[in-house]
């Protein structure tokens, strides 16, 4: 080789080295960067609090959206004990223009973020969070090392997904993804902090471990599980969280089975062998015998009795087996089991029990009502007596929230029952359970009044009927035949003369029920273009749009397989009653959304039943061959396809559209009334 060619070649190589160099460069920059959090920790104070230090917030606003803000407060992500906790914090402008406040920390404190806002916490007007980078810091203990469970939060904050909870309002847009580099080195740094309480928040480290080590994780959290458990002394609590682990989120057989094996070796009552006992019990067959057979052998080992002696937070088990247990002895109609088993019951599990069973089987005609009444009268005073065991407390937030489900869901059972008991005449069993009724279950239910109608009356118990209409005219909840006995009632009162006898029926209703449907109805307004169309009516001729002009006119959207449509009629009579003379009110049954012979159905239903609607049909859309097509037209104003459905049309537009049955044929009456009345007054 020569000189010029060696030449050459070293500066060949000298620039090659340059570019691996600056390559290096470049990496080492990279790596350091996703290494560092990407939150700003200026605004705390000091810069490296210890956990008995005094932290404080010193927030400057200048330049960013809270700069003009008169009141800024603290939103405060406090990471306690392996949890993230909320707390508000109202802040305070200092002489130098800094918002500031002092954060309360407890020995157990290892991270803090914050982000503030002006106004309402929940909608806040104005918010800053670093643009959705965040504020944080992490904590060192009193004696100046890293804290537990710092470097947890510190991915949970940048990666809510990891631990869930409070953490996941933080952010107005979820934030982009962490490097895994970065999240390597977190999972390490806590991984050598693991303390004997790591059980704790085991499944929060694990999903750090598994969103820094990707590939790798499978390996790792095998190893992880099999190391620990060479442990001889662990806990059943320990053991538990590494069966569940093994099983739902491993998925690794094997190893479940290994824990299983030792938790019923070394715990054999404890928490956990009943928490796999029930795993391995639900679901373990389609075959009802053998279901039951399951059931059984659950309760045999793992009685309620010893569980209720020492509680968990296992009750989700005892309520989940008797359901299955219960249903599956109503099915097969051992009905004394089915009975026996409430003995055990708390109110929670007792109401769903007989809300799936006894009441489905009443609607649905399953079962006879003498067997029915059998089995419902049995069970109805052991719900009764246990209203008040608070089974329903760890489902609600308050007691107060809690108490208010119990009165509404006994409320549903009694209903069930009564009906069962005025089905069979039983006027006198039924009237005892209606003392059991909340005030508001006794008179809100206009189905449930009708049944205390002609409960009194099998009972020929006169002096009861007048205060029960009243009463049930005052909640708005009345049955055309209670108008009609209520109405003679008055009558016979007054020497046949009804000239006040509206007035008199305007005055039973309360003025808090009053205001409840002017609010309703005023919120359902609306200004749609009505489509147009051609409908069918009953008799074979045709209604247009030409023959709506000068009326205000009603359209209930039903359909014969829509129960609550049907439930509706009795209510959609009363208004067709109330304005049969008035030649400016129209009120229309369009059928809709039907199948088969969609027009006999129609007819053959509403007339059997004894109804005098104007019938209409709802045309079949040629595109789709489905019997929707002025319903369909209309749904972007409905925001959906449900029925039942009323408008009223004024001037070729619809002015007014609500969805539903509140169950009251009275106050659907009002309801429609009242936006008919509206519409007329309109200048």
């Amino acid at each position: 080789m020569n000189k010029q060619t060696e030449l050459a070649s070293s500066q060949s190589n000298n620039k090659l080295m340059k570019k691996r160099t600056i390559f290096l460069l470049l990496f080492l920059i990279q790596a350091v960067l996703y290494a560092q959090p990407r939150y700003d920790s200026r605004v705390f104070k000091p810069k490296n609090p210890k956990t008995n230090d005094l932290v404080q917030l010193m927030y400057n606003a200048k330049d960013k959206d809270l700069e003009f803000s008169d009141e800024v407060n603290a939103n405060l992500f406090i990471f306690d004990n392996f949890k993230w906790t909320k707390l508000i914090l109202p802040m305070q402008k200092n002489s130098d223009g800094l918002w500031t406040a002092n954060i309360p920390v407890k020995p157990s404190t290892a991270f803090i973020g914050v982000k503030f806002f002006q106004g309402d916490s929940q909608q806040p007007d104005v918010v800053d969070n670093n643009n959705n980078l965040g504020y944080a810091i992490a904590l060192i203990s009193a004696k100046g090392k890293p804290q537990a469970g710092s470097y947890l939060a510190e991915a949970a904050f940048q990666s809510p997904g990891i631990t869930g909870g409070e953490m996941l309002s933080y952010y107005t847009n979820q934030p982009d993804s962490l490097e895994p580099a970065y999240l390597k080195t977190l999972g390490a740094k806590e991984s050598a902090l693991l303390g004997k309480n790591y059980v704790n928040y085991f499944q929060d480290f694990m999903n750090l471990q598994k969103l820094g080590l990707g590939n790798e994780f499978p390996a790792y959290a095998k190893k992880f599980v099999t190391d620990a458990l060479a442990n001889k002394s662990l806990d059943d609590e320990t053991l538990g969280v590494f069966y569940n682990y093994a099983n739902s989120r491993m998925k690794d057989v094997d190893l479940a089975k290994f824990i299983e094996k030792r938790v019923y070796s070394d715990f054999p009552n404890g928490a956990t062998a009943r928490f796999i006992a029930y795993n391995n019990t639900m679901g373990v067959s389609a075959d009802q015998a053998k279901a039951i057979s399951a059931y059984e052998d659950f309760l045999k080992r793992f009685p309620i009795e010893q569980w209720r002696k020492k509680p968990n937070n296992q009750n989700f088990i005892y309520y989940a087996v008797y359901r299955g247990l219960g249903s599956s002895y109503f099915d097969s109609k051992q009905f004394d089991k089915f009975i026996s088993l409430y003995d055990d019951l708390d109110f929670r599990t007792g109401n769903e029990l007989m809300r799936w069973n006894i009441m489905r089987a009443y609607m649905f005609k399953m079962v006879g009502k003498d067997t029915l009444y059998t089995i419902s009268e049995a069970i109805m005073p052991k719900l009764i007596a246990r209203k008040d065991d608070q089974s329903y407390k760890q489902d609600f937030d308050t007691k107060a929230q809690a108490d208010s489900n119990v009165v509404k869901n006994l409320d549903e059972r009694l209903f069930t029952h009564i009906s069962l008991l005025n089905d069979l005449k039983k006027y006198t069993e039924a009237r005892k359970y209606f003392v059991e009724l909340s005030e508001k279950g006794k008179y809100n239910n206009a189905e449930l009044n009708e049944i205390n109608l002609q409960v009194l009356e099998g009972l020929n118990d006169d002096k009861q009927i007048l205060p029960l209409l009243e009463m049930s005219a005052r909640y708005n909840a009345m049955t055309p035949r209670m108008f009609d006995k209520l109405k003679a009632i008055y009558l016979k009162g007054h020497n046949g003369d009804e000239k006040g006898y509206e007035s008199y029926l305007a005055g039973l209703k309360s003025d808090e029920e009053k205001a409840e449907m002017k609010a309703y109805v005023d919120h359902n307004w609306v200004n749609h273009p009505m489509p147009d169309f051609r409908l069918e009516s009953a008799e074979g001729s045709f209604v247009t749009p030409e023959d709506w002009k000068g009326k205000i006119v009603v359209v209930d959207f039903w359909a014969t397989w829509c129960r609550p449509c049907i439930m509706a009629f009795p209510g959609m009579q009363l208004l067709v009653d109330k304005y049969a003379h008035d030649q400016t009110v129209a009120i229309y049954m369009l059928g809709t959304m039907q199948t088969g012979d969609y027009k006999s159905k129609s007819v053959n239903y509403v007339r059997g039943e004894g109804y005098r609607f104007h019938l209409l049909h709802d045309s079949v859309n040629p595109k789709t061959n489905e019997q929707d097509l002025l319903f369909k037209q209309l749904v972007p104003l409905f925001g959906d396809s449900s029925i039942p459905r009323k408008i009223v049309v004024k001037d070729g537009r619809v002015r007014y559209c609500s969805g539903g049955y509140s169950g009251s044929p009275s106050k659907l009456m009002d309801e429609l009334s009242l936006a008919i009345e509206i519409l007329r007054n309109e200048k």
